[in-house]
């Protein structure tokens, strides 16, 4: 039996001349099989565009109609305002010289329908307007069906973790970033996943291509997106590959796109099973391994403490690495700079060989600033239950900066030393730590001692009267 069709959803969107001008938003009557989107107007299968006529099509309705497209949407309409106090023959003039515009850009991108029509309420447009209404136009849309088009049934894509999309950054506040884990919404599926790589900004006035590493607001990029697992995409639907990114940590829009076309080394890529786990090394160790986080601005006693920490966990016994994130930056990462791709892509690569080390029953002790939210969430996402302990290492900049025992502020205050953290780069302070020491407030002895009495209170270690951890360190 067919499945009924469902509605068509229609996303209006308003360039800002026409905001600016007229008041009030356009709202058409809607005809049956029709219904406005909820939420993004590029999610919607229809898109209008409401803008004056110009000679020219303005900046705003060509990001609109580019952004369109990247984000899957089909069907455009340009909804054209001609001023209500222009003669015919001007306001006719006017409507057809936007028209003939937006058709030369359609044409580029290869919209499956795109039309310009006179905005309503639009009085002038009676006597000379000879394409159809908003309305009946509307409701021709309701009723195709493309998939049905070719008569025959396409068989789903084999499913692979990896895809090439075009994508269009939609975030006021917040770039698209390569390496970070976002949360995707794509073919009825909530899943993780990572812009793994961008490949080329889109220029929006000639649709060139420019490098990228970042997508800002309002910029359309070709990149290779990752997912945690397989997903399978139905060659029949227009729809199935759109998606949209959201924030792991909050949860808000950052970017949408659509697929188009899975990779293929996403479909050979397999994990090889192996005899020897997680659970098997730890015991032989004789201890849980976990991975211990300290975060905090530069100068604030990360390293000093997690030093004291190994030093005591070594002493009693304990597998352990220590992770700095100085001393990373001399091999595994001597390739990344400090803009805010390269500190995304530093955490993600110690995160995984964290994650190598507690799937080989190692306690890591990790101190890196780690500036980001999502990052951090990244790297505990890594792990089981847990596994991930955080501590945030926290003393006021002022204190910081009067330690400064590498230089680094002195030199970021010179201007010889950009994106620093707490000075022109922003450090995203911890919201739920496991634990907060504050280097101003004790010795770094107790505050060590305060980490490995947590450890042993979560049962990672087990809990030993011994000397004073300053002297079990030497």
């Amino acid at each position: 039996m067919a499945s009924e069709t469902r509605p068509k959803t229609v996303g209006l969107y308003e360039t800002g001349s026409a905001v600016s001008r007229s008041g009030a938003p356009l709202n058409p009557d809607y005809p049956p099989g029709i219904k406005l989107v909820a939420g993004s107007p590029f999610s919607a299968d229809i898109l209008i565009i409401r803008a004056d006529a110009d000679q020219e099509l303005s900046p705003d309705v060509r990001r609109a109609a580019v952004v369109a497209r990247a984000t899957g949407v089909r069907n455009i309409v340009l909804a054209v305002r001609v001023q209500p106090q222009s003669s015919e023959n001007a306001a006719q003039t006017a409507f057809e010289a936007t028209r003939t515009a937006f058709d030369a850009l359609a044409r580029r991108l290869d919209f499956a329908t795109a039309i310009a029509i006179a905005a309503p309420p639009n009085t002038t447009a009676d006597g000379w307007h000879r394409g159809p209404a908003l309305r009946e136009h509307l409701a021709q849309l309701a009723t195709s069906d493309p998939s049905k088009s070719s008569g025959t049934t396409a068989e789903p894509l084999p499913p692979s973790e990896r895809f090439a999309a075009h994508v269009a950054c939609l975030s006021t506040d917040a770039q698209l970033l390569p390496g970070r884990e976002y949360r995707l919404h794509l073919a009825g599926q909530e899943l993780i996943a990572t812009v793994t790589a961008i490949k080329y900004r889109l220029d929006i006035e000639t649709l060139q291509r420019h490098p990228a590493r970042t997508l800002a607001t309002g910029e359309i990029g070709v990149c290779t997106i990752a997912t945690e697992t397989p997903v399978s995409l139905d060659r029949d639907s227009d729809d199935a590959g759109r998606f949209e990114i959201h924030s792991l940590t909050t949860g808000a829009l950052i970017a949408a796109g659509n697929v188009d076309f899975a990779l293929r080394r996403g479909m050979n890529v397999h994990w090889q099973p192996l005899s020897v786990t997680k659970a098997l090394r730890a015991s032989l160790k004789e201890q849980r391994p976990c991975v211990v986080w300290f975060t905090g601005l530069s100068g604030a006693g990360k390293s000093t403490v997690a030093n004291l920490v190994e030093g005591w966990l070594a002493m009693h016994g304990c597998h352990t690495y220590l992770l700095d994130g100085d001393n990373i930056r001399h091999g595994l990462n001597k390739d990344l700079g400090f803009t805010a791709v390269d500190r995304v892509e530093n955490i993600r690569r110690v995160g995984e060989v964290a994650r190598l080390f507690v799937d080989a029953g190692v306690i890591v002790l990790c101190s890196f600033i780690s500036p980001f939210r999502a990052e951090r969430a990244a790297v505990r996402g890594l792990l089981d239950q847990g596994e991930f302990i955080e501590v945030h290492v926290t003393a006021p900049l002022a204190v910081c900066e009067r330690r400064d025992p590498k230089g680094l502020y002195a030199k970021s205050r010179a201007g010889q030393l950009p994106n620093f953290t707490g000075i022109d780069s922003p450090y995203e302070a911890p919201e739920n730590p496991d634990l907060v020491l504050d280097t101003t407030s004790a010795p770094a002895e107790e505050l060590a001692q305060r980490v490995v009495s947590l450890l042993a209170a979560r049962g990672l270690i087990m809990p030993a009267e011994t000397e004073p951890l300053g002297v079990a360190a030497r």
